[in-house]
């Protein structure tokens, strides 16, 4: 279908009507503007060949076989072929517009009925005619049919009234012709005076006659109301043409002549160069003899409506029989890619000989008590033996220390069994709503990469903030440490103070503490799992400096203070440093998450854009290319803003 016209073609074409308006009353003749071409169709389903339906003015039909020339955005196209439908053409079907209005009165009327009644019986036997006529307002006398008779019954009962609603009359027979289920060739409007009682505008009914994609044969008859501005515009905007009479009695000829046009037409296909523009301008050109025909049309650029190439089509998953079936295929699809992911990381993990004891005594207290490496009541269970299953995996590659040390960072009442059954049961059931609710591969893999990262993010952004907690404390602790130490108490008395006065985090790593030395644990080795435990580098060196006191003497408590003091100073330059690195942080995240951004609106907004990044090879390699720099700038950016103190 034909593009639709802007404002500014439109104002355009008005200009031009205006023109050959002037032209018209300045140049006599029998038939001014019938020698222009009309491009009646364009089919484009077979892109990047192109086939145009034209129709040639009669005076070009009669003679030599036309020669024609194509141009495609002002570039002749090579290799063009020409096919003439002649005789052997399909039935055609037209809207026969008639202005009934008082002005066709008396001769102007008998001529357009003599003319149509011409017409009818110039086209095929088969073809088949819709008549409309207008007055004050536009009646559609009769559908497209083929039954001559009653046809001729129709236009011989015409009769005149009222004003001339021309724009109606053309909106209502383009709406006739894109409803009718039928390829409609023309719309041929007869009309000897200006619009006078259309409800609609101009741009109206330009826009309904876009829609309806058929071109208009406006023919002026000589009146001093006629308005040869208004029918040049429809039929320019149409793909069409306007014919101007200057004496009514030529009217059944050219009839004739636009029968003998619309079921006379030439086929033109040729290859386009496909060019880069959002609009195809495709000019042809006919020549028989002395006499000369053309015509231009826009067209829309089907390379900018779907990407180019093979299109694009995303892996699903095969369709079950039934629902039970779908579900346990997609359930050992995604469970095997969960246990994959786990095995490689459980590769890449190093064994541990042995484990510390009491590792599990944090969770194991804030569940409520029971001792490490004891089994439910029910040891057959089926929960235990799933757990049992997964610690023997785990172990084997000391996957589980590693778990219960960042679980015991992160303050987690959870045992590495129980978080990684839970961990891989997320990544399964995910992986299974995901396949059932899209179908789709890459929806899939997205859900499962989010299962697997998400909660291991999670725990150590929780950690992270845990121990960021405790070291806000820790300076605080120190003091209070010391202070007891200088009212006589012992190390581990100076430990229960800190129990009963501090919050959590501290007080819950220093009663792990306290219960460890209360066991038998020495209170060096017990601090020392708690600085291991708790990740904090300031906790580190104050351990070792007490542990070195300890071991050579001295007032551990003057220790403690000026410990203390150097943990302030240093937490006051690390805050100034993230204030002054503030902005480049934001940025780096900003830049970072950008293009991810960019990529999930364009794909909403525009998919067959984005696809071309998926579809072609240019659009593979500017792919990769595009992600390892976006890599390397992450990488360097969180270099660039990250300052150690």
């Amino acid at each position: 279908m034909r593009i639709r016209s802007d404002n500014r073609r439109l104002r355009t074409v008005r200009l031009g009507a205006a023109v050959c308006a002037l032209v018209m009353l300045i140049v006599p003749g029998a038939a001014w503007g019938a020698g222009e071409a009309v491009i009646q169709n364009g089919d484009f389903s077979e892109y990047p060949t192109v086939r145009l339906t034209v129709s040639l003015p009669a005076e070009l039909l009669g003679g030599a076989e036309p020669q024609f020339t194509v141009t495609e955005n002002g570039s002749e196209v090579t290799g063009l072929g020409v096919e003439r439908e002649g005789r052997d053409a399909e039935p055609v079907d037209v809207v026969l517009a008639i202005d009934t209005s008082g002005s066709m009165e008396g001769e102007p009327l008998d001529s357009a009925k003599e003319a149509a009644v011409e017409f009818v019986d110039t086209l095929k036997a088969s073809s088949r005619v819709a008549l409309v006529t207008f007055g004050t307002r536009p009646t559609v006398v009769s559908a497209f049919t083929d039954d001559r008779s009653q046809l001729a019954a129709d236009i011989g009962a015409l009769g005149v009234e009222g004003e001339t609603a021309l724009f109606d009359a053309v909106s209502a027979s383009a709406e006739l012709a894109r409803t009718s289920g039928v390829n409609v060739a023309g719309i041929v409007v007869l009309s000897d005076g200006g619009d006078t009682a259309s409800r609609g505008t101009l741009e109206d009914t330009v826009s309904a006659v876009n829609a309806a994609g058929v071109p208009i044969f406006a023919v002026a008859l000589p009146s001093y109301e006629a308005d040869p501005v208004a029918l040049e515009t429809l039929a320019r905007q149409s793909g069409g043409r306007l014919v101007a009479l200057d004496v009514v009695a030529g009217l059944p000829e050219l009839y004739r002549g636009i029968a003998a046009e619309l079921q006379d037409r030439f086929v033109l296909s040729f290859t386009s160069a496909r060019p880069r523009t959002a609009d195809l301008e495709i000019a042809v050109t006919a020549r028989s003899g002395d006499q000369e025909a053309s015509a231009v049309s826009v067209w829309p650029n089907p390379l900018l409506e779907e990407p180019v190439g093979a299109a694009y089509e995303p892996f699903s998953l095969p369709v079950a029989q039934d629902l039970a079936q779908l579900s346990v295929a997609t359930a050992l699809i995604w469970g095997s890619f969960a246990l994959l992911i786990a095995a490689v990381a459980l590769f890449f993990i190093r064994p541990r000989s042995t484990l510390p004891q009491l590792r599990y005594y944090g969770q194991l207290q804030q569940e409520g008590g029971g001792a490490p490496g004891l089994e439910d009541a029910d040891p057959d269970s089926m929960r235990n033996r799933m757990m049992g299953a997964v610690e023997y995996v785990a172990g084997r590659r000391g996957f589980t220390e590693t778990v219960s040390r960042q679980l015991a960072r992160a303050g987690l009442p959870l045992r590495p069994v129980e978080y990684i059954s839970a961990h891989l049961a997320l990544v399964v059931g995910l992986g299974v709503l995901f396949a059932l609710m899209s179908g789709r591969f890459i929806v899939g893999v997205l859900a499962i990469i989010l299962a697997t990262v998400l909660p291991m993010y999670a725990i150590s952004w929780k950690a992270a903030r845990r121990t960021s907690r405790f070291e806000e404390q820790l300076p605080e602790l120190l003091n209070l440490i010391a202070g007891s130490l200088r009212s006589g108490w012992g190390m581990l008395q100076a430990i229960d103070v800190v129990v009963e006065e501090a919050l959590p985090p501290a007080s819950e790593e220093f009663r792990r503490v306290q219960t460890e030395a209360r066991l038998g644990l020495p209170v060096e080795d017990a601090l020392r799992s708690m600085a291991a435990r708790v990740g904090s580098e300031d906790f580190t060196w104050t351990v070792s400096a007490i542990a070195i006191q300890r071991e050579v003497g001295g007032n551990l408590a003057e220790v403690l203070d000026i410990v203390s003091d150097t943990l302030r100073e240093r937490a006051a330059l690390r805050r100034q440093v993230q204030a002054l690195t503030a902005e480049g942080r934001l940025s780096a995240i900003i830049l970072s998450i950008l293009p991810f951004g960019l990529l999930l609106v364009l794909s909403l907004l525009n998919p067959s854009y984005v696809g071309l990044l998926y579809t072609t090879t240019p659009g593979l390699i500017m792919l990769a290319g595009g992600a390892l720099a976006l890599v390397i700038g992450i990488i360097w950016l969180s270099r660039v803003t990250r300052v150690e103190v």
